[in-house]
């Protein structure tokens, strides 16, 4: 190619490229309202249905672990930054004013590191189903990174944190995330559903993909969008896709400036609020 036409395509291409970041500048500045989305105002801290109580009930019953849930998602789920300090000494984390939460570190024990199957960077709703991305040195061959990671931990929960990854080609996000849900009840674990704090797809569409699916599903979802709203750049770093990190000593201020703090707090008490309801189901079976 002669270097006319080369400069030509690199000022086309660079053209492209900013009107791309343009568009997507905008769509992130506004707000969901401004797409007609109507998830937004969902409490941070989801309460727990009848619905969600009767899955636990017959997961526990079925015998998965009820000390144990496992993560699904993508790299800001794998990273060592949610939640992996739990599952170390006190030393490498302070909750503060949270410290009623180490009753949940206790109970949950063993799950906070734990290196998921079906959480890894780069992870859409469809890696989970894929058995191109399988470990077979410890999963079936006929398993997918989804099932192998329910066999292996066999949690009676499940977080469920996906949809960064899916902003490129959004239409097939919710029959996926509907796959995982449906193979996850199936095996009778509670499926809990997390809202992102990007708008990777620019209209909000996959939030209210998520939401609806819990509503219809009649299982939990927490609100993380939320709590992240006030902070700089919506605790996004940069690139707009990944999580802003300081520490996890809840006690320092400038934690409180990074989305780590509020997804690490947040899931504590999603945890909380699954650790009472199995307590319940557990002293009942006692009882009986």
């Amino acid at each position: 190619m002669d270097p006319y036409h080369r400069q030509s395509l690199q000022i086309i291409f660079l053209t492209f490229a900013a009107i791309l970041f343009s568009i997507s500048g905008y769509a992130a500045a506004r707000s969901p309202e401004d797409f007609g989305r109507t998830w937004q105002d969902l409490p941070v801290i989801p309460e727990f249905t009848d619905h969600a109580r009767e899955i636990l009930k017959a997961g526990i019953a079925a015998g998965h672990d009820p000390h144990a849930f496992t993560k699904v998602g993508d790299c800001d789920t794998s990273t060592s930054w949610y939640l992996s300090d739990y599952d170390r000494d006190q030393v490498y984390y302070d909750l503060g004013e949270y410290e009623y939460l180490q009753n949940v570190i206790d109970f949950f024990h063993g799950s906070f590191a734990r290196l998921s199957f079906a959480a890894k960077p780069g992870f859409s709703a469809a890696s989970t189903l894929s058995t191109f991305f399988m470990n077979y040195e410890y999963c079936y061959y006929d398993e997918l990174p989804l099932t192998c990671e329910y066999r292996i931990h066999d949690p009676v929960a499940v977080l469920i944190s996906l949809g960064t990854n899916d902003g490129y080609n959004p239409p097939v996000f919710k029959e996926n995330m509907r796959k995982i849900i449906d193979i996850t009840l199936e095996q009778e674990r509670l499926p809990i559903l997390m809202l992102k704090a990007d708008n990777v797809e620019g209209d909000f569409s996959i939030n209210q993909d998520i939401a609806d699916l819990a509503a219809e599903y009649d299982i939990p979802v927490w609100n993380f969008w939320a709590p992240v709203q006030s902070l700089k750049n919506h605790g996004l770093q940069e690139d707009g896709i990944h999580l802003t990190y300081f520490s996890n000593y809840f006690s320092n201020p400038k934690t409180w400036e990074t989305a780590f703090a509020y997804r690490n707090l947040t899931t504590l008490q999603v945890l909380e609020k699954l650790q009472t309801e199995i307590v319940k189901i557990l002293d009942n079976q006692t009882k009986e």
